[in-house]
Formats: C-alpha cells, structure tokens, sequence
C-alpha cells in the first residue's frame, strides 16, 4: 500500500524530532552539537532517507562525505567551505546540494533546522 504524507516544518515538526547522532566525534573541531532527527521516508535497504535534521551551532570537517544529499533550509544558517577555499553560506529558504566524496568544513553558524534528502549509492 502507497500513501502521501505532508511533510511539516517549524513547529509541528518539532514532535516527531528525537535526540540523533548524525555528527561524528572523529572529526569535531568545536564541541559536538546537541541534534535531532526524524525520518519521513526511507528505502528498504536504508540508502535513500528523506528527513528533517535539527542541531545546534558547531564545526566538523569532513574527509569523504559518504553520500549525495539535497537540503533546504528551514531556519538558521550553515556555511561549507571545501579544500580549495570556495564557502557558501546558506539561510532559510536556501536550498543546496552536497555530492559523495565532498571535502571540507560543514559549519552550523546558527541553531538549524534543515529538510534532506540523503542517498548512499
């Protein structure tokens, strides 16, 4: 059986949000961010996933991002700045792509919360 389903944004989401671990330690530059998280959709197999991911100021930087994600942001605002030097910053209404394998800095700069499509291929 299929169904549709409404996808909500800030507040009603904040009740199906629950505590995540999305950021790793191993790569922290500042103080790990309180996170959560809810799924909306997921694939059998857990490699496509389609979700609402909130979290608090901080910094990591990534070596290999492990997949290819599509995000728009609801509030807040984060900023990527990759090995070469290129940043982007983005706020609310802001819409933007990471691909697998992406180097640098993913900075939340304010507290964020951000809708996502995420793939591992």
């Amino acid at each position: 059986m299929s169904s549709a389903a409404r996808i909500p944004t800030t507040p009603d989401v904040d009740s199906l949000l629950k505590p995540s671990d999305h950021v790793g330690p191993a790569h922290l530059r500042t103080v790990a961010p309180a996170e959560t998280a809810a799924t909306h959709l997921a694939s059998a197999d857990e490699k496509f996933s389609v979700g609402t991911w909130r979290a608090e100021p901080y910094a990591e930087y990534i070596e290999a991002y492990p997949g290819d994600e599509y995000t728009r942001i609801i509030e807040g605002r984060v900023t990527l700045t990759q090995d070469d030097g290129t940043t982007w910053t983005f706020g609310p209404g802001d819409a933007f792509t990471i691909a697998a394998g992406w180097r640098g800095e993913y900075r939340v700069d304010e507290p964020l919360l951000k809708q996502f499509a995420y793939c591992i291929p």
